[in-house]
């Protein structure tokens, strides 16, 4: 199963970030053949990590929190939150097998909806949007309950020359549009250790 893993930071981390950096790389090592995604959220101009952003293959729920809470980023309490969910992949691709752009931005988009039933395949809307941006998309999968039956967004992650493209992709994504679309955010995102 397929989970992902949103970490915000405390403010003022830098240093403490920067301080545990080292041990933080050698326990994403330990996980290279579970983690899909992985890298630091970023504040707009990217200056700076403000977060985690993590795709991971664990069975359970209870393997993927025991992952995160053994990370000496949370160790050293770095994050004030930890987000937690399950995912259903629409695309196939790894972080280490997408080639970025040179100059580009990734982004990490949620789209939110009421509940819904879990669409192991994209429907046709989302087919459609899936193929209209396929030379911007990294990632994309629809957000679940544990139990896999019970809908509750997409996720995705785009390479795009700017945050005024990842504007454009949104306002084209169909389950934040939909009669049951609630919330949509775009947060900056950066390929980390993998």
């Amino acid at each position: 199963m397929e989970w992902m893993i949103k970490c915000a930071s405390k403010p003022d981390m830098v240093e403490r970030r920067a301080a545990t950096l080292q041990a933080h790389i050698e326990h994403l090592d330990k996980f290279k053949v579970e983690t899909r995604y992985s890298g630091p959220m970023m504040v707009g101009d990217g200056s700076n990590a403000n977060g985690s952003f993590r795709v991971i293959d664990f069975p359970t729920r209870g393997e993927t929190t025991s992952y995160i809470e053994t990370d000496p980023y949370t160790l050293a309490e770095i994050f004030k939150s930890i987000d937690i969910e399950r995912v259903f992949p629409y695309t196939d691709l790894r972080q280490r097998n997408h080639t970025q752009t040179d100059g580009h931005a990734q982004f990490v988009i949620v789209s939110r909806t009421d509940p819904i039933p879990v669409s192991r395949a994209p429907d046709a809307a989302m087919a459609e949007c899936l193929a209209r941006h396929a030379d911007k998309l990294v990632f994309a999968g629809m957000l679940a309950e544990d139990d896999g039956a019970t809908g509750t967004g997409a996720l995705y992650v785009i390479d795009v020359a700017d945050r005024n493209a990842a504007d454009a992709f949104a306002a084209d994504e169909p389950l934040s549009r939909g009669p049951d679309g609630r919330s949509l955010t775009i947060e900056r995102w950066r390929f980390g250790h993998v």
